[in-house]
């Protein structure tokens, strides 16, 4: 058992890429054996699926070692769309069990201590105030059901959880809640630790005995992520009913060029000068280069593009984009269909063509200057936004702050859908050969909002090439997908090369 205390900044970012790649396998896993045929039937669990195979391999963190306090590479408001991702990245200890501890066996006193709990607030004596939650034991309830038939009893876990309160040890709490945009209809957002400062047992609201424990959050922690949640719900409500809420300048920096609108927020300062430029959803193309003489790729003649359709099959085989709207694995470049298509716009493989999926905004910031940050729960693989702005041909001098080189852009894509750490060679693509753009993106004078989308070593968004139908393969479009699960409130993050 031990406790980490102090990072320095490149620890952060070290142990902030771990994680991401362990999530980023477990993902990749996941929709590899969900795509496959159902052959063990209509219950079977993909997510448990992908992380008994992780276990197996060795591939879960810290198993080794039951850490207590917060996990390296973890941050508060982290949102998992399944428990068991909790388990493969070490922040909770079992798939089930509400009451992740270490075993007596394990600590010099002889005795259990808890670690991590999981809080969905379905028993009848939960309290649940943000910074002080009342937290009741397990166990005395049928599945499914609010009220105890049975005493509880002070083991295991509950047993676990009376000794952190009375060896002072914190515990990490992660709050599970309903989300219709979650895969699993549930995210699991880890709220930072908490201390227990009573543990009681006696008869609960139902009559039975139960183990009632309260918990009270540690100062000096990042804003709770559940609350955030809140705030983003609020905030949209209020733009969608076009009041302006505090602190924000402007309702929508499109102009309602976007599928949603797009918010800007400045509680900083006066700067409000990126309201002045002009905002294309969409990079044009030149006609110039539309037709220069390069090799095109003519259109599909399927109203539905399946397995047997060119566009699908000159990605390489397999679909590109899962039913729910991610892509499947990272490519040199995707090819959608096009305008010399048959099919129609709901074809899954014009997925990006469709628009923004998520409410997103720019905001103000002491550290980054302008950000980008969303007010959605963006799914993992999820198309995020274009960049946009005028193209310039060729290599010329620039000015790095006004332009953006598509070619600078580290190949992050080859790790969305990676799952060959355990699958070993099953899971290698064959790729066709591809020419890096011939282009550059002058955001100078015309622009959208993805140019204020900050830079990082350990990114949660990354860089797709698109092709449409027989456009120029010289000249694909930029577009952003989610590497992680990116929580409200969240700000977004890309890796511009930047050395």
């Amino acid at each position: 058992m031990v406790r980490i205390t102090a990072f320095a900044p490149q620890d952060h970012i070290h142990f902030r890429s771990l994680v991401r790649h362990a999530r980023l396998t477990f993902e990749a896993l996941r929709g590899i054996y969900q795509r496959q045929e159902n052959y063990d039937g209509p219950r079977n669990r993909f997510d448990l699926r992908a992380s008994s195979k992780m276990l197996s391999l060795g591939l879960w963190l810290y198993r080794d070692v039951r850490i207590v306090g917060p996990i390296p590479g973890v941050q508060v408001g982290d949102a998992f769309a399944y428990r068991a991702e909790l388990c493969v990245v070490g922040l909770h200890c079992t798939p089930q069990a509400g009451i992740g501890y270490v075993p007596a066996s394990l600590v010099s006193e002889g005795h259990p201590v808890a670690t991590s709990i999981v809080s969905s607030g379905g028993y009848l004596d939960d309290e649940d105030s943000g910074d002080v939650l009342v937290y009741t034991g397990s166990g005395g309830r049928q599945r499914n059901r609010v009220e105890h038939h049975a005493d509880q009893t002070l083991e295991r876990g509950n047993l676990a959880l009376h000794y952190s309160y009375h060896y002072s040890v914190e515990v990490r709490v992660i709050r599970c809640h309903a989300c219709d945009s979650s895969p699993s209809r549930k995210v699991y957002v880890y709220d930072g630790l908490y201390r227990v400062v009573s543990s009681s047992y006696g008869p609960g609201k139902s009559g039975r005995d139960v183990c009632k424990y309260k918990l009270v959050r540690l100062p000096d922690q990042e804003e709770l992520g559940s609350k955030n949640w809140c705030l983003a719900k609020d905030l949209k409500a209020m733009i969608n009913s076009q009041v302006l809420p505090h602190g924000y300048i402007s309702l929508d920096l499109s102009n309602g060029k976007e599928a949603f609108p797009v918010a800007v927020w400045n509680n900083v300062d006066q700067e409000s000068s990126l309201l002045d430029f002009d905002y294309i959803a969409h990079t044009e193309f030149p006609l110039s280069l539309e037709f220069s003489p390069v090799k095109r790729h003519k259109g599909c003649h399927c109203p539905t593009c399946g397995s047997k359709c060119s566009c699908v099959r000159k990605n390489g085989g397999g679909p590109v984009y899962n039913q729910d709207g991610t892509l499947v694995r990272g490519r040199p470049i995707v090819y959608e269909c096009g305008d010399l298509c048959d099919c129609t716009m709901s074809c899954l493989n014009r997925l990006t063509q469709r628009g923004m999926k998520h409410r997103l905004e720019v905001f103000r910031s002491k550290e980054t200057e302008w950000g980008v940050r969303t007010l959605d729960l963006i799914q993992p693989g999820a198309y995020v936004c274009e960049f946009s702005g005028d193209v310039v041909p060729g290599d010329v001098p620039m000015d790095e702050g006004l332009f953006i080189d598509p070619k600078r852009f580290p190949k992050r894509w080859r790790e969305w859908g990676d799952a060959s750490d355990a699958l070993l060679d099953d899971n290698v693509p064959q790729f066709n050969h591809f020419r890096e753009p011939s282009y550059v993106l002058d955001v100078s004078r015309r622009r959208n909002f993805a140019s204020y989308i900050s830079h990082s070593c350990a990114p949660n968004v990354f860089l797709q090439y698109i092709l449409r139908g027989n456009e120029n393969e010289s000249c694909p479009h930029l577009m952003v997908f989610a590497m992680d699960t990116i929580p409200p409130m969240r700000e977004l993050s890309i890796d511009y090369g930047i050395e």
